[in-house]
């Protein structure tokens, strides 16, 4: 997969973001495992997450299967709603 300087910044991201709104409802948590091993063996960098994504559940999902995982290659955003 491509890479790309997000912004002005200097930092590399895979060209495609994979959004991880839907990891709690994609099927499982297993199914979502599994989309996000597929996005990093094609080549992606880049995961979107948000705490609002089903009240963090996605944050969870995300968090177990780095776990004891080398995250260093990936960017992970986060963006914050509310007070």
């Amino acid at each position: 997969m491509k890479q790309r300087f997000l912004g002005r910044t200097g930092l590399r991201v895979s060209e495609l973001c994979l959004g991880a709104l839907t990891f709690t409802r994609a099927g499982g948590e297993a199914a979502a495992h599994r989309i996000l091993d597929t996005c990093t063996e094609a080549g992606g960098t880049f995961i979107d997450m948000a705490d609002m994504y089903d009240r963090g559940g996605s944050e969870e999902v995300l968090g177990r299967r780095l776990e004891g995982q080398n995250r260093d290659g990936l960017v992970i955003t986060a963006k914050v709603w509310g007070r």
